[in-house]
């Protein structure tokens, strides 16, 4: 709980963010209470984990090779690269041990889902006043997105349309709620009521920042989510609840000198004859025709095609994870990256046979957002996203919740019955007449 709220507090200080100063506290508290669990760390977590020490290491050694300024192009940052590729390591790791070590997993999950939901409901109503009040916030918003009072990405966002809260880029705010929608239909799913409420309070916050991922893959991949897991009056006051506030915004931003959205969300809904193509208009020209990416990608390819950049990368707009790691590492950088996605995947494929059929859903989920956002954003290492991105996967694919022993057998498990589908066990010991599941003792049969 303490990590994603930690994800929403502002700047200390200059290039210094809650998120980092909370996600090291934990990390450090938890190794001394619980460095024994390390040594059954499972060998999913330690491939992740290798993945990206893989990647950190290689653009830190291209940090010292060809320098950037041949390009035409400056260096964001050497601290900037650092912190974008060691804070998720830090925080998988604190994740993990947290799980390990806590008693009810199953209850861990759905706190922390539920402070998630929580802090994205207090963002959208944020966004809103934002919309309703432009500029009057920027000053004291200017914590949360820069630390330092410069002009700030989410300030020339809100000329066009798009609110993201404390969120600096749209695109960020938008894996948030994508991310926050499949975590509320994981951890408000038996309460039908409280699930539409959340549901349409985030569904607003999401369609505020204008963002792709959140319009293309976050909200239908969590209309999918409930779709799976609910009653059929769960599911049809969903599409009710989802349908309206998407023909409200719809008619919004057909409105001129619409506040909401402004041109690109009309643009969006309504995609209709629009030079260039869909690809071009729903990736924001960073595919099709024109690609902005391939510009970023070429400059590379010409001058550091192995080992890219290092952690100082260029002064350009990445809007991918490939071009990211294209940048700072090269095309091993992009062979890392790919690694670290198979890997959750994987991890993913092996849980499912037995953990909590809900939380393989919300994993399965969070593996869309990651995967396919990560053509348009970062998502594995975007400031404050990547943190909660890091945390579902420890929570989910590495340490995730097993059933109650109650719901061991396939006719105690009630979750697994309303959604339709048996509950998969492991095989079972004949000669001992005892079931074999990770994490929970044998438990003799009844």
């Amino acid at each position: 709980m303490i990590l994603v709220l930690a994800a929403f507090g502002p700047y200390l200080a200059a290039g210094i963010r809650t998120e980092q100063a909370a996600v090291c506290a934990v990390a450090g508290l938890a190794l001394l209470a619980g460095a024994h669990h390390l040594r059954e760390t499972p060998s999913r977590a330690m491939l992740a984990i290798a993945a990206m020490a893989t990647y950190l290491t290689v653009a830190a050694f291209a940090a010292v090779g060809p320098t950037s300024q041949a390009t035409g192009y400056g260096p964001v940052g050497f601290l900037a690269g650092l912190d974008n590729l060691l804070l998720p390591i830090v925080t998988l790791t604190a994740g993990y041990l947290i799980a390990a070590g806590h008693p009810d997993r199953r209850r861990l999950l759905r706190i922390t889902a539920l402070t998630l939901v929580a802090a994205l409901a207090v963002n959208a109503a944020v966004s809103y006043l934002m919309l309703v009040s432009p500029g009057d916030y920027d000053q004291l918003m200017s914590a949360w997105w820069t630390g330092d009072g410069g002009v700030s990405t989410a300030e020339r966002a809100a000329t066009m349309g798009r609110y993201s809260g404390i969120f600096n880029q749209p695109a960020e705010a938008g894996v948030a709620y994508s991310l926050g929608l499949i975590a509320a239909v994981y951890a408000l799913r038996r309460q039908p009521m409280i699930l539409a409420a959340a549901g349409v309070a985030l569904t607003v916050g999401g369609l505020l920042t204008a963002s792709k991922i959140f319009l293309l893959i976050g909200l239908p991949v969590a209309l999918w989510q409930t779709w799976m897991g609910s009653s059929w009056h769960t599911r049809a006051g969903t599409v009710l609840a989802v349908g309206g506030v998407m023909a409200l915004f719809d008619h919004q931003a057909r409105q001129p000198d619409s506040p909401i959205g402004g041109v690109l969300l009309g643009a969006w809904l309504n995609p209709g004859d629009r030079g260039g193509g869909l690809l071009s208009l729903y990736t924001a020209s960073r595919f099709g025709e024109q690609s902005t990416l391939a510009d970023t990608a070429g400059i590379v390819l010409t001058h550091s095609p192995w080992f890219g950049f290092g952690l100082g990368g260029l002064r350009v707009a990445y809007d991918s994870a490939w071009v990211e790691a294209l940048v700072m590492a090269g095309i091993v950088g992009v062979a890392a990256q790919a690694a670290i996605l198979a890997v959750m995947v994987w991890c993913w494929l092996d849980v499912r046979r037995w953990a909590d059929p809900a939380a393989v859903r919300f994993g399965a989920g969070l593996l869309l957002v990651v995967t396919v956002g990560s053509a348009g954003l970062p998502t594995t290492t975007a400031n404050r996203v990547s943190s909660v991105v890091w945390l579902f996967v420890a929570l989910l694919l590495v340490c995730p919740p097993i059933p109650g022993r109650r719901a061991l057998w396939a006719k105690d498990a009630p979750e697994d019955a309303a959604a339709g589908r048996p509950l998969r066990v492991l095989p079972v010991d004949q000669r001992r007449h005892e079931v074999r599941w990770p994490g929970v003792k044998p438990m003799a049969r009844q």
